[in-house]
């Protein structure tokens, strides 16, 4: 077993540091759903607060107020911690910079837990800004640092286990503030307060896991700390293939060392995949989860279930997307981000609209006991069914593919802005819910259902398949044209994966072989470096050489050389010798084939060798 599981790739080190790095994520969860249960006791406290200091009430729309300023700073927050998340990253490391942010995490979870003591609601308003702080640095720091240690063949299943840990926290935090437990007048303060054992545990355990081995020796240079990092994530000295793999990425994105916001806005190689994960994060968000995490009680009490029976179906929820989130482990590495997303926002888009139409039933036949019967099942097993289709993609893929799409110089960044984008859009749903439910009314889930649609037609079309696929291999599907046909190109002919840097060719433009030749092996030569094309299709051969950097393509029709034997195969010409200084190449002359001069990548003033690719 023990061979078997060294063989697969999980360690006991590296259980140990994904188990440390998720529990920031249970933070994030358990954050997000403790205040919703005991509303009602701390609306309560609100109102003794307010009395013993104006020896006045409250009336009741300055209490929802206030108990909306702590449900929405914990957001305003999580925007902060967010955003700073690649600044934090890159200065202090993906270790360094969670074991910092737990000073975050304990400081808000006491102000939390002693505001009641305190009598200040205050307290607890600073307590859920510095807790959301905390949960937005780890859902920018942890998708990070176990996307960098995770082995390549188990990156997709250990990046499920950031939505697992978020699934768990928000279950605990659902049975916990029930009211036999802790959602009681006493309780709720040491119910806010139990944030702080997350934080604890993450201090303990972290200092004995490693830091990223990517981040040592593409960001500080520290190849032996890289190494040894290595060696305790792998239980094993023969780490050559990854520390060779992790080179490759870096001479191939040497300029890129250090990639602002600004930078990577304005790189027109990275906007395309920072689109795409901004999009991701917003087809979480906006998919209508929130909607249900933060009102499903309300819901379900709306189709006509009893208040007792509505929070257990809401706890219900909570169980099965933990059962899901735990089913779709294994199957995001055999059957690929990109597909289970689209699975998952098409399940989510089907059940949106039953839900719907269980309101709907409500409005026009409400009068019919059995009908409001068969409506309440309707809209409970619709709201699981959308729960269930959440966790299989939408649920965890935005956080893992995020990270995947960068290369290790621009990733804190993109991480930064689409971390912030999803507090932004997370603050909005939730501010924004209770008012468009008041207008919308039984028609509040239609928005969802058009972007749910929409998102789904966006990852058809855009998103790539990260699936077994080295880092460099996604940054060179942009590199080299993002859109279908160029994903398709580049995982037919194996063209994406980049081993080293070169200079340009001194013989200037290279030639290859289009439609006569494809069917046959053409080797174009480049430096030292061989790459061969094998394919029929001409309108494929010509996509191909699209994905190894083709920018000009043009007929090839000069002469062959007068050195050049007539009889000479072209398949076989050697490339002619270096001109004496100062003299143009003439490159070698294939019949029929294509000239064209390898670019580099440039963002701005920086410019990146091509790489070498082969087949």
């Amino acid at each position: 077993m023990a061979f078997s599981t060294r063989i697969q790739g999980l360690t006991f080190f590296l259980c140990i540091a994904i188990g440390a790095a998720v529990l920031g994520m249970l933070q994030f969860g358990y954050n997000t759903g403790v205040i919703n249960a005991p509303q009602q006791n701390i609306e309560n406290f609100m109102k003794d607060v307010y009395k013993s200091r104006y020896a006045e009430d409250l009336t009741e729309e300055t209490v929802k107020l206030l108990y909306s300023v702590a449900v929405a700073i914990f957001a305003i927050g999580g925007m902060f911690g967010g955003f700073s998340g690649g600044l934090i990253a890159n200065r202090f490391g993906r270790k360094g910079g969670l074991l910092l942010n737990n000073v975050m995490g304990v400081g808000g979870a006491c102000l939390m837990g002693f505001a009641k003591l305190a009598h200040s609601y205050e307290l607890l308003f600073l307590g859920r800004f510095l807790i959301g702080v905390n949960c937005g640095l780890n859902t920018s720091l942890v998708p990070m640092y176990i996307t960098e240690i995770a082995p390549l063949n188990l990156r997709g299943g250990l990046g499920t286990l950031n939505q697992l840990a978020v699934t768990v926290g928000l279950l605990l935090s659902q049975v916990l503030g029930i009211e036999q437990i802790l959602g009681t007048d006493d309780g709720w303060p040491l119910l806010l307060g139990l944030a702080v054992f997350p934080a604890i545990l993450q201090l303990v355990l972290l200092p004995m896991c490693p830091e990223s081995p990517r981040y040592l020796l593409m960001t500080k240079h520290w190849e032996e700390e890289a190494r040894k990092a290595l060696q305790r994530l792998r239980a094993s000295s023969q780490v050559e293939e990854d520390i060779e793999e992790m080179r490759a990425e870096e001479r191939a994105h040497s300029a890129e060392a250090f990639i602002s916001m600004t930078e990577l806005i304005c790189s027109p190689t990275l906007r395309h995949p920072l689109i795409i994960g901004i999009t991701m994060q917003l087809s979480q968000q906006l998919s209508g989860i929130n909607a249900v995490f933060y009102y499903s009680t309300e819901l379900f009490m709306s189709s006509g279930l009893t208040a007792e029976t509505a929070k257990f179906a809401t706890i219900g929820i909570g169980v099965i997307m933990l059962f899901m989130t735990v089913v779709s482990i294994p199957m995001m590495d055999r059957t690929g981000r990109r597909t289970l997303h689209l699975y998952g926002l098409g399940g989510m888009f089907i059940f949106s609209i039953f839900i719907t139409i269980s309101f709907l039933i409500k409005e026009f036949f409400g009068y019919v006991q059995e009908m409001i019967d068969w409506m309440s099942y309707l809209s409970v097993v619709s709201t699981l069914g959308f729960v269930v289709f959440f966790a299989v993609g939408p649920g965890s893929i935005p956080w893992m593919i995020t990270a995947e799409l960068f290369s290790q110089g621009p990733r804190p960044a993109a991480m930064s802005i689409a971390v912030l984008v999803n507090w932004l859009t997370n603050f909005l749903v939730g501010i924004g819910f209770p008012t468009m439910k008041t207008h919308l009314e039984n028609y509040t889930f239609l928005p969802f259902s058009v972007f749910l649609g929409v998102f789904w037609i966006f990852t058809y079309r855009q998103v790539p398949e990260t699936k077994n696929k080295t880092f460099e291999e996604i940054s060179a599907i942009f590199r080299h044209g993002g859109d279908r046909r160029g994903m398709r190109n580049s995982s037919l002919y194996g063209l994406a994966g980049a081993s080293e840097s070169l200079p340009e060719s001194p013989m200037g433009p290279r030639r290859v072989s289009t439609a006569s030749d494809c069917a046959a092996e053409v080797p174009a030569t480049y430096g030292t470096t061989t790459t061969t094309v094998t394919e029929s299709d001409e309108a494929d051969c010509v996509g191909a050489m699209g994905a190894m950097g083709v920018s000009e393509l043009t007929p090839s029709t000069p002469p062959p050389s007068p050195s050049q034997s007539p009889s000479a195969s072209p398949m076989t010409s050697a490339p002619p010798s270096p001109a004496p200084s100062g003299e143009p190449m003439s490159p070698p002359y294939i019949p029929g084939g294509c000239a064209w001069r390898p670019p580099s990548s440039c963002a701005g003033d920086r410019c990146v060798s091509p790489p070498r690719f082969a087949v």
